[in-house]
């Protein structure tokens, strides 16, 4: 299957033309569109490689890589998030190329105790594994978060536990999920025979000479890891998230841009890197090919969305014996990775034979569509489109909430100094004190609604926006969004106590004597 073929089978239109390397003056668009992002979004630091028909085209780091002010190089590790899912589907790829995995085979086939017989959970094979069509949700893949041991076993118990976890969706629904490659990752160590870990350094680091590519936090150390940043109410601070080798395979993989650039140039080389075979060149368009639609003009498979690059569209005039100018749109393999503290992307332009890896030392948990289009933006500015803006897609209650959270705080307070000095003027003239029917609703009851339904309204929004559940608050909540957590506790337990404070200072005050009727 010819590249040219695979992506044909995404239904899209692609412009076909081959692009010679970047110029300079393209590259330092690259430059300064990465400095005018780091500045905007508040992103200490980062690395850029771009990848071209004659190799690397830039390799270059920006801003710092920790607080005492090391500088960033296309060298230094990050945690790459689930940008490990793409070296997972290598993985994957290579078991499916040798015979030792079948794509429609089911994991219950070569683990028995995954799923009872009969079960959905016994249904899910390779395929679904790699679309993200188990049926697990997002959340499910989340959980496991809690569980920092640094064990061997530590793939395996998350694997269990997701095979103790029955779908939600119907198989073959699209719901992305940590869960699905954390599965693949352990099915890479049952047939191999060999530890994830390991099984990736033999033949997926080593062959692509990634030797700035680590699988335990101890050593990605060692060779200098960046400092992760949680944006904690919008400032960046040093915050360290560890490693969970549980799900090594779907989201804590470490590596440099450099080593990731090796990646991209053996998908444009068709599976070889300086002259080593990773895979044969028919298993690597295969890699390209979606395996699922998640919806009209997108596709989803071993770890790669696939969907047109509109803003890099162009009008193509019309032949002489035509009538109609035809619109073509490159078609772009694409991922994000994003922790609380890290975030990156990868992308594949085929046609024009370009590659672009971005990683940044900070996310923007407010508003991640901001920090997650960088890897695209710089796609379009190699295509000649120019630098795109920079624009916020998520849903307002996501993008503002942390800004409500705090004005929520700061009304409380100007609400509880309020009372306070209403309750102290009372209680030194107990006539001005209101009493009856109309004092005990203005003065008991409406404010004992407001100080309990503020927090639950608080934790409905922020539950709701998440996707979570009650449950989920130490699990996922509590680790990925510190800040918010923090701020609903504050919510919930200023809110409880100035109720019961409020309310029994203000009941005593209308019982005392004198009160006014």
């Amino acid at each position: 299957m010819t590249v040219l073929a695979t992506a044909a089978l995404t239904g899209l239109l692609v412009a076909g033309c081959v692009a010679g390397p970047p110029t300079g003056e393209t590259l330092d668009q690259v430059r300064g569109y990465v400095r005018n992002a780091m500045a905007e979004l508040r992103i200490p630091g980062a690395a850029v490689v771009i990848v071209g028909p004659k190799g690397v085209e830039l390799a270059e780091g920006f801003g710092k890589a920790d607080d005492q002010g090391a500088p960033v190089t296309p060298q230094t590790p990050f945690q790459i998030a689930s940008l490990s899912k793409e070296l997972t589907g290598i993985a994957v790829m290579q078991l499916v190329d040798s015979g030792d995995l079948a794509l429609d085979a089911t994991v219950h086939s070569y683990v028995g105790w995954f799923g009872a017989p009969g079960s959905d959970t016994a249904k899910i094979t390779v395929r679904n594994l790699l679309a993200h069509t188990s049926g697990w949700t997002e959340t499910d893949g989340l959980v496991n978060r809690t569980d920092h041991g640094t064990d061997p076993g530590a793939l395996e118990r998350n694997v269990r536990r997701l095979a103790a976890t029955p779908p939600s969706h119907p198989i073959g629904q699209f719901e992305y999920s940590n869960a699905n490659y954390d599965v693949l990752g352990y099915l890479v160590q049952f047939v191999s025979g060999q530890p994830y870990e390991e099984y990736m350094a033999d033949h997926v680091f080593g062959p692509l000479k990634m030797t700035h590519t680590f699988t335990d936090e101890a050593a990605s150390r060692a060779d200098g890891l960046a400092q992760g940043h949680y944006p904690f109410f919008g400032f960046p601070i040093a915050w360290d998230i560890g490693f969970v080798r549980g799900s090594l395979p779907s989201a804590y993989i470490a590596s440099s841009a450099e080593d990731l650039g090796h990646v991209l140039i053996a998908h444009l080389n068709r599976g070889t890197y300086e002259g080593t075979a990773v895979l044969s060149p028919e298993a690597t368009a295969l890699l390209h090919a979606p395996l699922v639609h998640p919806d009209t003009w997108s596709g989803y498979g071993w770890g790669w969305f696939s969907f047109p690059l509109w803003n890099a569209g162009h009008l193509i005039d019309p032949a002489p014996s035509a009538d109609l100018s035809s619109y073509q749109v490159p078609i772009v393999l694409e991922h994000t990775g994003s922790h609380i503290t890290y975030a990156g992307g990868m992308a594949l332009l085929l046609e024009r034979r370009l590659g672009v890896v971005i990683l940044m030392n900070t996310d923007d948990a407010a508003a991640p569509s901001r920090i997650s289009q960088l890897d695209t933006g710089i796609a379009q500015i190699l295509l000649g489109a120019g630098a795109p803006p920079i624009t916020s897609y998520d849903e307002p209650v996501r993008q503002y909430g942390k800004t409500a959270l705090v004005l929520t705080l700061i009304l409380m307070v100007i609400g509880i100094l309020a009372a306070g000095w209403r309750i102290r003027r009372w209680n030194g003239n107990p006539a001005s004190a209101p009493r009856g029917r109309l004092g005990a609703l203005l003065h008991v009851a409406l404010p004992l609604i407001v100080d309990l339904g503020v927090p639950l309204l608080a934790w409905f929004l922020v539950l709701d926006a998440g996707d979570l559940a009650l449950g989920d608050f130490f699990s996922i909540l509590v680790p990925n969004a510190p800040d918010v957590a923090l701020a609903l506790v504050v919510i919930t337990v200023i809110g409880i106590a100035w109720a019961a404070i409020r309310t029994t200072l203000t009941v005593r005050l209308l019982r005392m004597p004198g009160a006014s009727a």
